[in-house]
């Protein structure tokens, strides 16, 4: 036996036992795709259940001290100091024809994600987060949803609950939301 052949063992041995190794171990579980997850926030507008997306807005707050903007349209609540920056206040519901958002512990005001559009909607409630998956978005929208159908993209719908997806970014470059004067 030639010193090559002693040292040639315990390296045949090591790789038979790898080759043993790797072949019991069983491999890497099948990759399976997850479904696609949209994710808004849930508000109730009067009766109705609305979904906006994350991205459209910046901030949830509670209600501050508003003041009153004079010759406006009705549903332009008035203006408000947020956090030292000036916000116009719509009542949503009050824009859509609804009766007004009467305010108390639930009423929040979203603010408008968007640099050029200083404003916040005022809501009744704040549901909180929604997870859809993509089979449960629905695109139709019947024209019988009124007023508010003109700003919505689509909608959901979660264990036979509909929530319909209002496009806040289109809403607040609408000719309509930003013509307050009365």
């Amino acid at each position: 036996m030639t010193i090559t052949q002693v040292a040639g063992e315990p390296l045949d041995l090591l790789r038979r036992l790898d080759e043993e190794a790797r072949a019991s171990t069983p491999g890497l579980p099948e990759q399976v795709e997850a479904p696609a997850v949209w994710s808004g926030l849930a508000i109730k507008l009067d009766d109705q259940g609305l979904v906006v997306a994350l991205g459209e807005i910046s901030e949830v707050v509670p209600l501050t001290i508003l003041t009153p903007v004079p010759l406006t349209k009705r549903w332009l609540r008035g203006v408000a100091n947020v956090r030292g920056e000036l916000l116009s206040i719509v009542d949503l519901a009050d824009f859509f024809g609804l009766l007004p958002v009467e305010i108390d512990d639930k009423s929040r005001l979203l603010i408008v994600n968007d640099p050029l559009i200083r404003s916040a909607v005022l809501v009744g409630e704040v549901v909180g987060m929604k997870h859809f998956y993509e089979d449960e978005e629905m695109r139709r929208i019947s024209e019988s949803e009124g007023p508010i159908s003109e700003y919505l993209k689509g909608s959901f719908v979660q264990d036979h609950v509909r929530w319909q997806w209002l496009d806040l970014q289109r809403l607040s470059q609408a000719d309509s939301f930003l013509h307050v004067a009365a």
